[in-house]
C-alpha cells in the first residue's frame, strides 16, 4: 500500500492533463490509504471546481459517493485520526520547522503526513509541491 494525500486521489475522479500518471500507480492492483481529512478535503475540491467551472454543475455529489463506494470496497483504506496521529503531527512540524532554512509545512499537510507515517507507509503519493519537502524530511518515499 502506499499513502495518498488529497492532492493525488482527487485525480482518480476528476480527469486532468496528469491523472494518467496517478491511474498508474493504482495498477498494482493494493489499497491505499488516506486520512480521515481527506475525504472532506476532497469534497472541497470537487465543489471549488464546480464552483469554477471545470466540474459540470452537480459532478461534486456524483463524485462523493464513488470516494465513499472504493472506501467501502476496500480500495481506500482510511487511517484514524487518533492520539497517535497527533504525536506525529508534532514531530514533523518540529522536524520541518527546526531546518535551516525551515520547511514550512502547512497544517494539513503536516497531518498527512503524520498519517502517513502512523499507517506505516513508505511512500507517499501527491502532487502538491510543498508538501514534497516535508515528506522526503520525514524519510517518505514520494511519488510520482
Amino acid at each position: 500500500m502506499s499513502y495518498w494525500d488529497t492532492s493525488a486521489p482527487v485525480k482518480l475522479y476528476v480527469m486532468e492533463a496528469d491523472s494518467a500518471q496517478f491511474q498508474g500507480l493504482t495498477a498494482r492492483g493494493v489499497p491505499l490509504v488516506i486520512a480521515r481529512i481527506a475525504r472532506y478535503e476532497a469534497h472541497a475540491a470537487f465543489r471549488r471546481r464546480e464552483t469554477e467551472g471545470s466540474l459540470p454543475p452537480g459532478e461534486t455529489a456524483v463524485l462523493l459517493p464513488d470516494i465513499l463506494t472504493d472506501i467501502a470496497a476496500g480500495k481506500i483504506v482510511v487511517q484514524a485520526d487518533d492520539a497517535e496521529v497527533e504525536k506525529r503531527f508534532g514531530e514533523v512540524m518540529e522536524r520541518c520547522h527546526s531546518q535551516t532554512p525551515p520547511v514550512f509545512v502547512r497544517t494539513n499537510d503536516a497531518l498527512h503526513i503524520a498519517s502517513a507515517l502512523v499507517a506505516g507507509e513508505k511512500e507517499f503519493v501527491t502532487a502538491d509541491g510543498r508538501q514534497h519537502a516535508a515528506a522526503v524530511l520525514m524519510r517518505l518515499a514520494v511519488l510520482p
